[in-house]
């Protein structure tokens, strides 16, 4: 009896926290919020903290990782004080000393987190401290891509991790003990020359813009409901980091978020009351079907019954910096050299040299590489593949777009 009722509490609780959102995360992911106004992270220890930063691109272990946060941290504070507010400053008003002393910026996430009345400064200031280098950080890797076989066998390698399949074909997105069944799950590898220059010259802003989508996956759950589970997963995960993702290319014409926080908050409400069942639970989550809050108008070319969360994550991707590759190719020939050679002394000393260079520059170059995620369910993906907005209609109103712009004088009624 008493093994019942500890079974019976564990899946309770289990179900619970799988339909627990951290929803201020979830606006930046798919609402369009920026990651700088969040009122506050959620990091509960050091180990949680290293995973965070190494999710966003830089490894905290590495030395050469480590000089490069500590700078961003100076720069930080400096900025602050020469910038933002040089005669509260002047006057007295600065950090704690040990947010003045920090080097390490997972001490500063955690300081973030802290709500207790006693580090309300300490919170303050790593909160702005955080703010201020996070935007450093997309200064330093703005508009420096990496070669992109680098960046999509990393980025795919991510993604892949948390892909299952069962014996049967069926796909799977899992991470630790849950598990969400998929649709159907579609790769954009690599975009083809001829779609870049087309997604460029209808570009009413600049023909200069980023592309973002040479890269991408799509995730298509069996249920609405799931559609947010599979964002949460992703980010729970890892697989995506949510300052990383680029707030102005959020998109949710799936269903209303708010309409759907505040369905799943009753049902939770109504399940803990015991009201439901965990059957009753699943099953009137697997059966809603909610409206979106209104249609995506700013993508002119995408017609206005696409149904999608869609997210554009950055990922920082290093790759060899040129001289690195030399001293490593350097290294193999004098290995192969036989003893006595002699050129080998003189090899020896170039790679002395060459490693002396790369301890001031490190061996890698680092830049965001950005990626686009789109998840929906079956219902949206059949509107999608086969209504108004597919694809073969949203590259029509591309080319026309380009035409008129490339074509205008030469052709007036393109």
């Amino acid at each position: 009896m008493a093994c019942g009722v500890i079974m019976a509490i564990d899946i309770k609780k289990k179900l619970l926290d799988e339909w627990t959102f951290s929803w201020p995360i979830m606006n930046v992911l798919i609402g369009g919020r920026s990651s700088i106004d969040l009122p506050e992270i959620q990091i509960s220890g050091f180990e949680e903290a290293t995973a965070f930063i190494k999710s966003y691109g830089y490894d905290p272990e590495k030395i050469h990782d480590a000089r490069l946060m500590h700078a961003a941290i100076c720069e930080s504070l400096s900025f602050i004080e020469r910038w933002l507010m040089p005669k509260e400053w002047k006057n007295g008003l600065q950090p704690p000393d040990e947010v003045l002393m920090c080097h390490d910026p997972r001490n500063l996430l955690l300081w973030a987190c802290d709500r207790s009345s006693a580090a309300i400064q300490r919170r303050i200031w790593s909160c702005a401290i955080l703010r201020v280098m996070h935007t450093i950080a997309h200064i330093e890797g703005a508009f420096r891509y990496s070669d992109i076989d680098v960046a999509r066998d990393e980025i795919i390698g991510r993604i892949q991790s948390v892909v299952a399949y069962d014996e049967r074909g069926d796909s799977w997105i899992q991470f630790d003990d849950q598990r969400i069944k998929l649709h159907k799950l579609e790769w954009k590898i690599q975009k083809s020359r001829d779609s870049v220059l087309l997604k460029l010259l209808h570009k009413r802003a600049n023909v200069a813009e980023t592309i973002y989508d040479m890269l991408g996956v799509r995730f298509i759950a069996e249920h609405q409901s799931d559609v947010m589970q599979i964002v949460k997963l992703l980010q729970k995960s890892h697989v995506i980091s949510f300052p990383n993702a680029i707030p102005s290319r959020s998109r949710n014409s799936i269903m209303d978020a708010e309409a759907f926080r505040v369905y799943v908050e009753q049902l939770r409400t109504e399940y803990m009351m015991g009201k439901i069942s965990s059957e009753e639970f699943q099953i009137r989550l697997e059966s809603l079907e909610l409206e979106p809050a209104e249609a995506d108008k700013e993508n002119l070319h995408s017609g206005s019954d696409y149904r999608a969360v869609q997210m554009t994550c950055r990922q920082l991707i290093r790759t060899p910096r040129p001289l690195t590759t030399l001293r490593k190719n350097l290294q193999h020939e004098l290995e192969r050299m036989p003893v006595g050679n002699v050129f080998s002394r003189h090899v020896a000393e170039l790679i002395n040299v060459l490693r002396n260079i790369s301890r001031l520059s490190g061996d890698d170059e680092f830049s965001f590489f950005p990626f686009e995620i789109q998840v929906m369910d079956k219902k949206a993906w059949d509107i999608n593949t086969t209504g108004k907005a597919s694809h073969t209609k949203y590259k029509k109103s591309q080319l026309r777009a380009a035409r008129r712009r490339v074509l205008n004088e030469i052709i007036p009624s393109a």
